[in-house]
């Protein structure tokens, strides 16, 4: 081993630690932040209806307190969810049976938002070997980035291609955009342009593909919409060699 290989290993092992360590305390804080939650509803269920000046404005700040302990809870989660992603569970997925499932799922949302949802499927993808729960995930944060872009109407197209050994999915959308430092940015964990966002559902998108052996692009132009592109291996490494 030389003795970057060393430091390298020193460096990973210590990030392992380091995300064991974070992960432990999100653990420990997430119980006794549900019992404040808790408590906080009991409290609030006794100005339920306000009357006088005081109660009012007591039941006013109250709601402000339950809207920032809901916000931490939500980070909680987001974090636990990153730091401990389940092992990698791959089978052979029929990947358009799945985008279709999850642009159904969606749809409803969208249209009340004046927003076309379209799905090009190429028949040539079949199966792909996936972990389909987080591949579903990956696909779901992406959709609702694209509706989220698109508050005020427009479209958002999801595709499917097969390039040689590989899978592409495409989610397109014709919001907003990204301008280049926001964009320079979009994968960083906690960076978020959304005033309620966590700035971890990118981070996990990609952590996802890069975990099937993939890679995520994006592409984006401030007023012009934002594409993000998947690329996954269609068959999963073989144990201690190569696809």
């Amino acid at each position: 081993m030389t003795r970057d290989e060393a430091q390298e290993r020193i460096r990973t092992e210590r990030l392992a630690q380091l995300g064991a360590l974070l992960a432990g305390f999100a653990h420990e804080v997430r119980n006794p932040l549900s019992t404040i939650g808790l408590n906080l509803q009991l409290v609030m269920e006794d100005f339920a209806q306000p009357e006088t000046p005081r109660d009012k404005r007591a039941a006013k700040r109250l709601g402000v307190v339950e809207g920032e302990v809901k916000r931490l809870q939500g980070i909680l989660e987001d974090f636990l969810r990153f730091a401990r992603m389940p092992e990698m569970v791959r089978r052979p997925v029929a990947v358009n049976a799945v985008l279709q499932e999850q642009v159904e799922f969606m749809a409803p949302e969208m249209r009340s938002r004046g927003i076309a949802l379209r799905l090009f499927a190429d028949p040539e993808v079949r199966e792909a070997e996936l972990d389909v729960a987080q591949f579903k995930a990956a696909l779901l944060n992406l959709l609702r980035n694209a509706f989220d872009a698109c508050q005020d109407g427009g479209e958002v197209l999801v595709s499917s291609r097969r390039e040689g050994t590989n899978l592409v999915v495409r989610v397109m959308d014709t919001g907003a955009g990204m301008a280049p430092e926001v964009l320079a940015k979009a994968f960083t964990p906690y960076f978020s342009t959304k005033r309620h966002g966590h700035g971890l559902g990118l981070p996990m998108v990609k952590r996802i593909v890069e975990e099937h052996g993939g890679a995520v692009a994006v592409t984006s132009e401030p007023g012009r919409g934002t594409q993000f592109t998947l690329t996954l291996p269609l068959r999963a490494p073989a144990a201690g060699g190569v696809a």
